[in-house]
């Protein structure tokens, strides 16, 4: 079994083999399943054969064009939701089966990417950004690969910049990546320095517009808040703290233990999985105890992941997250969320009012996620 489609099936078996798995998981997890059928009329079936090809879910190929039309007509429909969290994903099997890119159509995409992040370097501001961006008010932190500023339109009190001395964003090395992130959390003590009220940091990077930059240039994004975290972090706080109320367990120990359990996990000491209900494609997931920018193997995990999806999986816009426990807490865990945005070529969005208001809708497999990151080997 190696798909999201045998999901239930992969938490029967963990009811006869781990008991204390399965219960984890029907604990923190519903997972539910249903047929949705459909009519094609004949003079539709030739374009929806061409659309979706004439593989079933395995791979195999199906010969009758009428099987392949009997397939559409009756698709699998998984639901996850996590009871704890509030997400929920749902997968379609003709959407989890999609063909990827080739080999060929990936390296042309490429190219495609390259020389478009090419040709913005004309005029590019972050390009030189000690000349053309503002500084903070404590003025800016070098790292040995970026420079710090201030945000021209924050987005709160204190919301900087990390600028990247590189203008192509998908160019780094495990060295710049560490930078990126060792900068962007002497940024956080410095203004918890300059101002002691402002206590709960958060790092994100928007990679290429499809994940909301305003600008091609590489640069990462860095805020600290005070009195409450930022509302997705507290909203996690709040179900953390009633989960430990209720059972005495750790609850992102256990979503970790269950995706473990049902083979979504990293392969090596970093606790990071492949998300059973992901916001977006390919949801990757990192919690680590130990500050991601002192923290070597969660920085490894980190740029593995992200390269696994540049240069292996073809993506070229992506999120990425560190939400943090206030100064001084260990309650909190760091976690690491890293999203692909699709793209930069597709002009339709990948989110729309279901991912705004009603459940995530998905097409990539988790399982094929964490079988492609545990074979890469970033070198």
């Amino acid at each position: 079994m190696s798909s999201i489609l045998d999901l239930e099936e992969r938490a029967n078996k963990l009811k006869k083999e781990d008991e204390d798995s399965f219960r984890l998981f029907n604990n923190i997890f519903h997972v539910s399943s249903a047929a949705g059928n459909l009519k094609i009329p004949p003079s539709f079936k030739e374009k929806v054969h061409t659309y979706f090809g004439n593989k079933d879910e395995s791979g195999k190929i199906i010969e009758s064009k009428n099987e392949v039309i009997e397939r559409i007509q009756t698709q699998e429909v998984i639901k996850t939701y996590n009871k704890w969290t509030g997400e929920g994903s749902l997968f379609n099997s003709l959407r989890a089966i999609r063909p990827g890119m080739k080999p060929q159509e990936r390296s042309q995409e490429h190219e495609k990417v390259q020389e478009y992040i090419e040709k913005s370097k004309e005029n590019c501001d972050f390009c030189q950004a000690e000349k053309y961006t503002p500084e903070d008010v404590f003025g800016r932190i070098h790292g040995k690969y970026c420079i710090t500023g201030a945000n021209i339109a924050k987005y709160d009190a204190w919301s900087s910049m990390v600028f990247f001395k590189k203008h192509n964003p998908l160019d780094f090395t495990q060295e710049e990546l560490s930078d990126y992130i060792e900068t962007g959390f002497k940024w956080f003590k410095k203004v918890n320095n300059h101002d002691k009220q402002f206590t709960s940091p958060l790092f994100i990077w928007n990679c290429l517009q499809k994940a909301g930059a305003s600008q091609i240039h590489g640069h990462a994004q860095v805020l600290i808040t005070k009195n409450v975290h930022y509302a997705k972090t507290q909203f996690l706080r709040k179900n953390f703290r009633s989960y430990m109320q209720l059972t005495g367990r750790n609850l992102f120990k256990d979503i970790y233990n269950v995706h473990n359990a049902l083979g979504l996990a990293l392969d090596n000491d970093v606790t990071g999985f492949a998300s059973l209900t992901p916001l977006k494609e390919k949801e990757f997931i990192i919690i680590s105890k130990n500050n991601p920018s002192t923290s070597d193997d969660v920085k490894k995990a980190i740029y593995r992941v992200l390269r696994c999806y540049i240069d292996q999986l073809g993506v070229n816009s992506f999120n990425l997250a560190i939400s943090c426990p206030s100064f001084g807490e260990t309650f909190l865990p760091y976690i690491i969320r890293i999203v692909d945005r699709g793209s930069i070529f597709k002009p339709t969005s990948d989110i729309g009012a279901m991912e705004l208001y009603g459940s995530s809708v998905i097409s990539d497999d988790p399982y094929n996620i964490i079988k492609a990151v545990n074979a890469f080997n970033p070198g």
